[in-house]
């Protein structure tokens, strides 16, 4: 007998096949969530976190990092460690140093003896210095102060990083903004810097 030449009959699909496609749609529509929800996340914690204070929102987040020379500073009002409102407004006409610093921070340890001395020898030609804290404890602010005092201006950021974003990131500690008479930066030292260099920048705007 020849063999038939009739094609065979096809296999019927395995019976693993259709869980199988199931589940690769579980697994896409899981992931498509898990993006949704990380998505949402993000937008959430990119907020401004503005519980201890403001900052000016048609001038935020227009500083770029490279690019804050000539720029107007951002006005913000944040608190001191007592919760005493302090605004930048309120320093209108002054030079204004703003050195963001944290209890933490070694490079900063260092500076700040030199700010106080800066702060004593140019007080009389209108010199405001601002500590800007970025710690995320208030009670840890107050605890240095009480054992080492700072005799000009002292704010907390809130536990956020809501100002520094207003001036452009990327940030590091310590990190010092010169602001002349007029309301605008000249110059952001990012990092530890020699004692006379600062002095130097101070100059620019007495």
């Amino acid at each position: 007998m020849e063999p038939s030449s009739a094609t065979p009959p096809a296999r019927p699909p395995a019976a693993g096949q259709p869980k199988s496609a199931a589940l690769n749609w579980i697994i896409i529509g899981l992931v498509v969530i898990g993006g949704l929800v990380y998505l949402a996340y993000s937008r959430k914690a990119a907020a401004p976190n503005t519980a201890n204070g403001a900052v000016n929102g048609n001038s935020a987040a227009i500083l770029e990092a490279a690019n804050v020379t000539g720029r107007a500073a951002p006005t913000w009002t944040l608190r001191d460690v007592n919760g005493k409102p302090v605004s930048l407004s309120q320093f209108a006409g002054h030079p204004v140093v703003m050195d963001f610093w944290a209890t933490w921070c070694g490079p900063c340890q260092i500076e700040l003896p030199w700010w106080q001395q800066f702060q004593k020898q140019y007080a009389s030609r209108g010199l405001v210095i601002v500590g800007v804290s970025e710690d995320l404890n208030l009670n840890d602010v107050r605890k240095y102060l009480a054992k080492t005092p700072i005799d000009y201006q002292i704010v907390w950021d809130g536990g956020s990083n809501t100002l520094q974003n207003s001036y452009g990131t990327p940030f590091g500690l310590p990190t010092t903004l010169f602001i002349d008479r007029q309301g605008k930066i000249t110059e952001r030292v990012t990092g530890l810097e020699g004692k006379p260099e600062l002095d130097k920048a101070l100059h620019a705007i007495l």
